[in-house]
C-alpha cells in the first residue's frame, strides 16, 4: 500500500511517465524509481517518495531544445547562458520540478527532481537516492560506476560525493561548461579534505 505524496503517489507517478515518455526513458525511469526506493531503505528515507520521484524525474527529458525553453519561461525557471547552449540536458530537471509543484508535488520532492542531474550543495538524503540512483541505474557502465555502486548502499553522501567527482572530469574532459551545483556538491563532500 502507498502512501500519498503531496497529491502525486507512486502509481500516478508512474502513470504520468507513461504518458510523457517514449519507451527507452520509461524503462530508464522505471530502473531508477526501484533502485532509488532501494537506496532509500538502505538509509532511512521513505521508500514511496523515492519511488515517485524516480518515475517522474525524466518527464521533461523527451522535449525539444525549443519546448524546453519555452516550458522554463512558462513557469519561470531561470536560464543561463550554460542552460542555454544545453537546454534539454541542464532544464529537464528544474523545469520538471516546476511543473509538478504547480501540480501540486511536495516541495521537498520537488526539490529532488530539480537536482537529480547536477545536484547541489545541501541535498537531503531523497534527494541523494533520487540522484545517486540516475547516476547507478543498471543500464548503465563506464569506468568508476562500480565503485558508486558500492558506495551507494553503504554512504549515500560519499556516493554522492563520488559520482559528482566523475561527472565534473566527464563534463571537463570533454571541454564543456560545469554548473555550480555540480562543483557545490562536490566541494560538499570532498571540498573539507
Amino acid at each position: 500500500m502507498s502512501d500519498t505524496i503531496g497529491t502525486i503517489d507512486p502509481a500516478e507517478a508512474r502513470a504520468r511517465a507513461a504518458a510523457r515518455l517514449g519507451r527507452r526513458r520509461f524503462e530508464h525511469s522505471r530502473r531508477v524509481a526501484e533502485l532509488a526506493a532501494k537506496y532509500a531503505a538502505v538509509h532511512g528515507a521513505s521508500e514511496d517518495e523515492a519511488r515517485t520521484v524516480g518515475w517522474l524525474h525524466d518527464i521533461c527529458r523527451d522535449l525539444s531544445d525549443d519546448e524546453i525553453l519555452r516550458a522554463a519561461a512558462r513557469l519561470g525557471v531561470p536560464v543561463g547562458p550554460l542552460e542555454r547552449r544545453h537546454p534539454v540536458g541542464l532544464l529537464h530537471a528544474p523545469v520538471a520540478a516546476a511543473e509538478l509543484r504547480a501540480a501540486g508535488l511536495d516541495e521537498r520532492l520537488a526539490r529532488a527532481i530539480a537536482l537529480h542531474t547536477v545536484g547541489a550543495a545541501g541535498m537531503d538524503t531523497l534527494a541523494k537516492c533520487l540522484y545517486v540512483a540516475d547516476f547507478c541505474e543498471p543500464a548503465r557502465a563506464f569506468d568508476g560506476l562500480q565503485d558508486v555502486r558500492r558506495l551507494a548502499v553503504t554512504d549515500i553522501d560519499r556516493a554522492a560525493g563520488a559520482a559528482a567527482r566523475l561527472t565534473l572530469l566527464d563534463v571537463i574532459g570533454r571541454a564543456r561548461g560545469v554548473h555550480p551545483g555540480a562543483v557545490d556538491l562536490y566541494n560538499e563532500q570532498y571540498g573539507a579534505r
